[in-house]
């Protein structure tokens, strides 16, 4: 009888270590399949950051200086090249210090790279000032260390009264004050003044 307990007893604990050993087999297997899953993780593809209705309100000394609205922002910050993804456009106001609107910028697409500070925009990229100019192209770049913006693309801009100027070409400096179009074309309106016949 002694002897058929432990053949009993020793039953019972193979049983267990085959139960056992499976589920430790498991536990570590996992472990391993997301350390290997992990390697395969691309920090080029896989976002750091995804935000949906995105409102971002830049002010200096309680002085709102730009409002940037977009429907969705992918940020990429492990990436080799950070960068800003705005893939389905976003709206842009920039404020004088008074508070009074001083452009207003659309686009259909953006990306910000952050390690040159360099603003690309993309598809049907529209640009009004205060002054009631528009800018309409379909590529622009804006480099605020330089202080400049610029397009590679057909750029017409329309100005207040009515003149529009085409050009293949546009570089102009982040106030929009100066502008320079290459290659350039202009449709100039020209106001008739009512003549008074004696």
């Amino acid at each position: 009888m002694i002897e058929n307990r432990k053949y009993i007893s020793m039953k019972g604990c193979l049983r267990t270590l085959l139960i056992i050993l499976p589920l430790f087999a498991i536990l570590f297997s996992c472990a391993n399949d997301m350390e290997v899953v992990n390697k395969f993780i691309d920090e080029e593809t896989e976002p750091d950051l995804i935000g949906v209705r995105v409102e971002v309100l830049r002010s200096d000394s309680a002085r709102l200086q730009m409002k940037l609205v977009a429907p969705r922002f992918i940020q990429f910050a492990s990436a080799s090249e950070q960068r800003d993804e705005f893939p389905e456009g976003l709206h842009v106001w920039y404020y004088e210090k008074s508070g009074e609107l001083r452009a207003e910028i659309t686009a259909n697409w953006a990306i910000h790279d952050v390690a040159t500070d360099l603003w690309e925009a993309r598809s049907n990229v529209v640009i009004t000032d205060k002054d009631g100019k528009k800018l309409e192209t379909e590529q622009l770049f804006w480099d605020p260390k330089k202080g400049e913006v610029y397009s590679n693309k057909f750029t017409k801009i329309t100005s207040e009264d009515g003149t529009i100027a085409t050009g293949d070409t546009f570089t102009a400096n982040q106030d929009f004050l100066k502008w320079k179009l290459s290659k350039g074309r202009a449709t100039i309106m020209i106001k008739d003044e009512d003549k008074n016949e004696d």
